[in-house]
């Protein structure tokens, strides 16, 4: 099975700067209300739900590609957690550096810098998201929820995976019904998100027939319908319509692929103190504006530069760790879309 899908490269690079140009021009109110930049760049933060509707379907195809059994389970959080836990741990001590650099600067005219221990440690297994202690970098919190659905994912695969359709229709069932009664910082408040990354594993592995397909279709459009608004039907459109449609594999799609992650982990701690250092020196809307691509460049860039040194030694050692009697091919193809 080819497992390299050059769409993801793509889509991946186009919801991380999606999200950076949401954060620049909302946070701080940097634009105002009425400003073009802000409401074209409003809908970036659905850069996010697509973020989860890509590990909805990578996640399980690359445990399909490595015939994932529970047995497997502790292989496959020991994979994941060398993929993500360093890079995003790394971060976090760099925000804690950069919120003390802010401090000690001569302009700076806000709360000195305390160092909470408890906070950072809570980052140790995302318990921050259960606890009164803010985030060091704010977008850690959908890393949380990666996190959960890693945990769960590791538990239900053999059920969504199943042949018999009253197995994983009714697994996929529950996992929405319970978004009803969870919050935002619970991943079953996203279900249908990566529910919709499910059903295109499940379509992509050949386990939907044609009754099934369009079941599928229904039963998840009219669930974003019915909890969503139309805005979140089209993005949940565009972006199945995105993940399947054939593209080539390119340069430029290899390397936003590559700096998507590095670059949603920075672009808060680097990329929003441009904005920031920007604002407090001028208002003219027009340089505001340019800014806010000066301060994706800088963020992109140094996101190469992180992703190169930090990111991906860790990604490199994650694909060390193999599946036992998995074949060495399917292993190799796996991590191009398990990122």
């Amino acid at each position: 099975m080819k497992l390299h899908i050059p769409s993801l490269d793509y889509l991946r690079g186009f919801a991380a700067i999606a999200v950076c140009l949401f954060h620049f021009s909302d946070k701080l109110d940097y634009l105002p209300g009425i400003n073009l930049f802000k409401q074209v760049f409003s809908y970036g933060h659905f850069g996010v739900e697509v973020f989860f509707m890509i590990s909805g379907f990578v996640i399980p195809l690359s445990m399909y590609a490595g015939n994932y059994t529970l047995q497997k389970i502790s292989i496959f959080m020991k994979k994941r957690l060398t993929r993500i836990e360093p890079p995003y741990l790394i971060c976090a001590l760099l925000a804690l550096f950069l919120n003390y650099l802010t401090t000690i600067n001569p302009t700076y005219s806000g709360k000195p810098f305390t160092l909470d221990i408890p906070q950072l440690l809570y980052h140790v297994g995302y318990l921050n998201t259960f606890t009164d202690k803010d985030w060091l970098n704010p977008v850690f919190w959908t890393l949380a929820i990666e996190f959960q659905y890693y945990l769960l994912i590791a538990l239900i695969f053999p059920l969504i995976n199943s042949k018999n359709n009253l197995i994983w229709i009714s697994t996929l069932l529950i996992f929405n019904i319970l978004s009803f009664y969870s919050n935002r910082n619970l991943v079953f408040n996203f279900s249908v998100y990566f529910t919709v990354g499910i059903v295109i594993f499940r379509y992509v592995t050949g386990n939907l027939n044609l009754f099934e397909k369009l079941l599928c279709i229904a039963a998840v459009l009219g669930f974003v319908v019915m909890r969503y608004t139309y805005t979140e039907l089209l993005v949940v459109i565009l972006t199945s319509i995105a993940i399947l449609t054939p593209i080539r594999v390119t340069l430029f799609g290899t390397f936003i692929s590559n700096i998507s992650f590095s670059l949603y982990l920075l672009h808060f701690p680097i990329g929003l103190r441009v904005i920031n250092l920007t604002q407090r020196f001028t208002n003219d809307e027009v340089i505001r504006q340019l800014m806010i691509f000066a301060a994706l460049l800088i963020s992109v860039l140094v996101s190469y530069y992180y992703f190169r040194f930090i990111e991906n030694p860790f990604r490199k050692m994650s694909q060390n760790i193999k599946y036992k009697e998995t074949a060495q091919k399917l292993e190799t193809e796996q991590e191009l879309v398990s990122s």
